[in-house]
């Protein structure tokens, strides 16, 4: 057996190495899968070390360093979860406003210290109200539906703004609506936008690439949303007006390489935007979060989150030209992928769930949302909820896992594939950049033809059984239905359709149209929108409302289904 000197020459080493593998070529060629890969087809070697490194030309100082310290791969705190634990975010909403608040103080009485996260039902998200003919079949079915600012106070009530803490939620097209939703209920509640951190997702290029809740042309979805982003940037430094999202492309199909290029291109686009208004990013870098999902390839998931804090950190620098720490610490959010967890044998998603939730942990992340174990089934039952919340507790007061900071930095494979990550975002950069930015690869389909390859090929490696589902397409048993699997109470969109049309009928009709006037009207000359989209909040003016203003303006989106 060869001893290895830590003090060794580095083509000393690498003869150690050569050697080990020519010695052990027979047990190596011996392996129960015929190749070994990451979930985005990177090949795995039987064994890293020092050498691998050495051939990517990894430095301790320049690729690693310490938390706390550029590059910021180990994370921005020094201290990590010592000094505080992730916060545990649980997503939810369904039916009305009344309906979700009793999930949203249940999940904080369990101990979810994330907040609340909203999720919106689609006609929300697409500016629809719930009596319009198209929304009518769908009004509270995958998230709450909220119309107007009354419906935003019945969320909250009962649970002061200070115990929130933070307040997540999608919007992604409406998001002027929502930060206005969210302004105008402090003043309501005589609160202070200090009190708690608004999240909003309010990021509208990936639902042109991956999900679909876009409603006016893309441009304007860019202009909309950096609007938001220089208004909150002004007016309230603490919270995060841009929550710039991949895990909808991981979802469609991007692989988790993927995931992490196509985020930090379109972060691109909003950072690009925003400094064309004459915005700088010393004053706003600090407001940004990027949001990731995390599903079963473990050290790739690690990987890509120390890869995006080092790669985001080092643009904000060179290329948008930041020159404080402070405009470089981004918030990294991760939530737990859905796409993974199954039907079949529901009660394996704990185990699921338990280890993408220790991945991104173990990655460095902030805040955590995880999934529930009954999700394939429908919207989380309470029960399926809190054993999410439980997974985070366990992990954070059992495991020992927050007792030392990024444990897993040093392991030759996570800091080769951490590298690995960092290679191919700034070459899918550099293509992006070719096609004239994210926006542009976006209308011609360049992103939505990569997802659309990627799902067909994960499609085809499951029905094959070259990529094994465990219950699905391997160790199946047949096994009843599950018994507990929550249902939308079905009155629920008919009083939400009947709240609407009363909130129409008692409001001040001549305060709100001369608000939707007024936003009409900064719309067309190109002016920010969020002064107005508040006055049209504050006077109770409709998300349909506006909109349809939007709409009649910026024009509505058109498929260009045959530059695919």
């Amino acid at each position: 057996m060869n001893e290895i000197d830590p003090k060794m020459h580095r083509s000393a080493l690498r003869h150690v190495h050569d050697q080990w593998l020519d010695s052990h070529r027979s047990e190596l060629a011996s392996t129960w899968k015929p190749s070994f890969e990451t979930s985005s087809g990177i090949p795995v070697k039987p064994v890293y070390s020092p050498v691998d490194l050495e051939e990517k030309g990894w430095s301790y100082e320049s690729d690693c360093g310490f938390p706390g310290d550029r590059p910021w791969t180990r994370g921005f705190s020094p201290g990590g979860y010592r000094q505080h634990l992730w916060e545990i975010e649980m997503y939810a909403g369904f039916g009305s406003a009344e309906d979700a608040n009793k999930r949203y103080r249940y999940l904080i009485e369990h101990g979810s210290t994330g907040g609340v996260s909203i999720a919106l039902d689609l006609p929300t998200q697409i500016g629809l109200d719930s009596d319009h003919p198209l929304a009518r079949d769908e009004v509270g079915q995958i998230g709450v539906a909220l119309t107007s600012l009354q419906d935003v106070e019945q969320i909250f009530d009962g649970i002061p703004l200070d115990r929130a803490g933070h307040v997540f939620t999608t919007a992604n097209c409406i998001g002027p609506v929502a930060v206005a939703w969210f302004l105008a209920l402090v003043e309501r509640r005589d609160a202070k936008t200090s009190d708690f951190v608004l999240q909003v997702q309010n990021d509208p290029i990936k639902e042109y690439i991956a999900r679909g809740t876009q409603f006016v042309p893309i441009e304007a979805a860019v202009k909309l949303s950096t609007d938001a982003v220089q208004y909150v940037a002004q007016e309230v430094p603490n919270w995060l007006p841009i929550s710039i999202s991949g895990s909808h492309m991981k979802q469609a199909g991007a692989t988790t390489a993927q995931e992490a290029e196509f985020t930090i291109c379109n972060g691109i686009a909003y950072i690009e935007s925003c400094l064309a208004k004459g915005m700088r990013i010393d004053d706003f870098g600090h407001q940004i979060e990027l949001h990731f999902c995390t599903e079963m390839d473990f050290f790739e998931e690690v990987a890509k989150y120390r890869a995006v804090r080092k790669v985001w950190t080092n643009l904000v620098r060179t290329r948008f030209g930041g020159t404080t720490e402070r405009a470089e610490r981004f918030r990294l959010h991760a939530a737990t992928s859905g796409r993974p967890l199954t039907a079949q044998q529901p009660l394996n998603n704990i185990s699921r769930i338990t280890l993408q939730a220790l991945a991104q942990i173990l990655g460095g992340c902030e805040q955590t949302r995880t999934a529930s174990f009954d999700e394939a089934l429908g919207i989380p039952t309470e029960l399926a909820a809190r054993t999410s919340i439980r997974i985070n507790q366990i992990i954070a007061h059992e495991t020992g896992v927050p007792h030392t900071v990024d444990p897993l930095g040093g392991s030759y494979y996570v800091e080769w594939l951490t590298k690995e990550f960092e290679r191919r975002i700034y070459e899918t950069i550099e293509k992006t950049d070719a096609l004239g930015g994210a926006v542009a690869a976006a209308k011609t389909g360049w992103f939505q033809r990569q997802l659309a390859n990627g799902a067909y090929r994960e499609q085809c490696r499951v029905e094959s059984g070259e990529q094994v589902v465990v219950g699905v397409n391997a160790f199946k048993v047949d096994e009843p239905p599950p018994s507990q699997v929550f249902e939308v109470d079905p009155e629920a969109a008919e009083r939400q359709i009947a709240k609407v049309q009363a909130l129409r009928a008692n409001r001040d009709q001549r305060a709100a149209d001369a608000a939707l006037a007024r936003l009409r009207e900064d719309c067309a000359s190109g002016a920010n929108v969020m002064p107005a989209t508040l006055g049209a909040v504050k006077a109770f003016a409709t998300i349909g409302e506006i909109g349809q203003v939007w709409r009649e303006v910026f024009g509505e989106y058109q498929p260009q289904a045959e530059r695919f």
